[in-house]
């Protein structure tokens, strides 16, 4: 089977479920193509990928930065399509007319005589699946596509572009994919058909995580960590707020954030908030961690915060990855009941989940496990025990294979 994965950026860091669905895609016998239409960084360049010779599978989509290089590069390419597609010429010339940045061609010309062999075509978030319709039209292509949606796609795009954006995908994609269940209900709503619309989680691979069964006593610091991007959804004033009140009961406690990105300001505001609190001796701030360092570092935690909330754009958080990989790396999280995260905690077994903003319930909740440490083990066993039964990728694979078959 040969799948083609339209993905807007690779390597990328805070994706990670990409690679972790793709290798074991590939271990299963698919021969998986990855189109980019951008270029990752060093840093987001993971073991993992080297080892899974993924950097070889990938073809970029990009266009120059400089309008004066794609005029010298365009002379090339469209020559390179007249030899290899002769047919599709005059199509990619229509589209200089609506595009003159040729953007477009630099989307079209690098997939010809690689994109045809594919069975399926798999695109990661709906913004990427429009651009493919328009690869689409260009090329004539005629196999069936799948879209998953993640996050900002479902809801901030839909609300900058208008509810019209996702027209054409109602209509042409063969199955819609979510990543919660309450994705999905808001999918069916606007508009897309309720049988080819369903959630499937983005999933983990078990042999990726090393579990650790985590333990607290009273007699250490109780150590807390926040994982994501400066942005607004991710909630992380919330956090700060809420280990200021545990202050006024606990001094023994210690919140580590990784994470960075957003803008300056963003930032910026995150460490005024920190000093006006008077916090600053109770937190630490790593800055992006490479992921492997990140999950070395699960191991000596006992509870992830992760406050994620609704942004003033409208931007959602739906199910942050991280709070899968704690899971199977068997800590528990403290969390809001936010768009599709519900899915993955039971509340009070597997971890906590508050209302969105409600920064006191959330402190509640850590002087709550602070003075019954008993429960961090039980919601340790819990947590490890229903990631690996409701996400554990092996089988989710087998699913998502069944449904390429079914379109082929």
């Amino acid at each position: 089977m040969k799948i083609a994965a339209f993905i807007g950026v690779f390597p990328k860091i805070s994706e990670s479920w990409f690679v972790e669905q793709t290798i074991p895609l590939i271990a299963l016998g698919a021969d998986v193509r990855i189109f980019a239409f951008k270029r990752g960084g060093e840093a987001d360049m993971s073991e993992k990928i080297r080892a899974a010779g993924l950097m070889d599978r990938v073809t970029y989509l990009d266009a120059p930065q400089l309008f004066f290089l794609r005029l010298l590069y365009a002379p090339p390419l469209l020559l390179n399509v007249a030899l290899i597609k002769p047919s599709a010429l005059w199509r990619i010339l229509g589209t200089l007319k609506r595009a003159r940045s040729l953007e477009y061609l630099f989307w079209v010309a690098p997939l010809i005589g690689k994109i045809e062999s594919c069975d399926i075509v798999h695109c990661h978030f709906g913004m990427v699946a429009n651009k493919f319709l328009i690869i689409k039209d260009v090329l004539g292509l005629t196999q069936p596509f799948v879209t998953t949606f993640y996050g900002q796609d479902s809801s901030k795009y839909i609300q900058s572009k208008g509810p019209q954006v996702y027209d054409r995908l109602k209509k042409e994609c063969a199955m819609t994919l979510t990543m919660t269940n309450e994705m999905t209900e808001h999918f069916v709503r606007i508009g897309f058909p309720a049988l080819r619309v369903r959630t499937h989680y983005t999933g983990v691979s078990p042999e990726s995580y090393v579990f650790t069964e985590h333990s607290y006593d009273s007699a250490r610091v109780f150590n807390m960590i926040f994982v994501g991007r400066f942005v607004d959804k991710k909630g992380i004033p919330d956090v700060l707020h809420a280990i200021e009140l545990v202050t006024k009961q606990h001094k023994n406690i210690m919140l580590h954030i990784v994470g960075g990105g957003g803008t300056p300001e963003f930032h910026a505001n995150i460490v005024r908030i920190t000093h006006e609190l008077g916090i600053g001796p109770y937190v630490r701030f790593y800055g992006m961690k490479p992921h492997v360092e990140m999950l070395d570092m699960l191991k000596d935690m006992d509870l992830m915060v992760q406050l994620s909330k609704t942004a003033p754009d409208g931007d959602t958080d739906d199910l942050p990855f991280v709070l899968l990989e704690a899971g199977e790396s068997g800590l528990s999280a403290l969390t809001t009941r936010h768009v599709g995260i519900p899915d993955a905690i039971r509340d009070g077994e597997t971890g906590f989940l508050v209302p969105e903003g409600d920064y006191r319930a959330a402190a509640e909740k850590i002087v709550y496990l602070i003075e019954h440490p008993e429960r961090v083990r039980e919601m340790s066993l819990a947590v490890h025990k229903f990631v690996d039964t409701t996400f554990g990728l092996a089988r989710l694979n087998k699913q998502l294979f069944e449904l390429y078959s079914s379109f082929i």
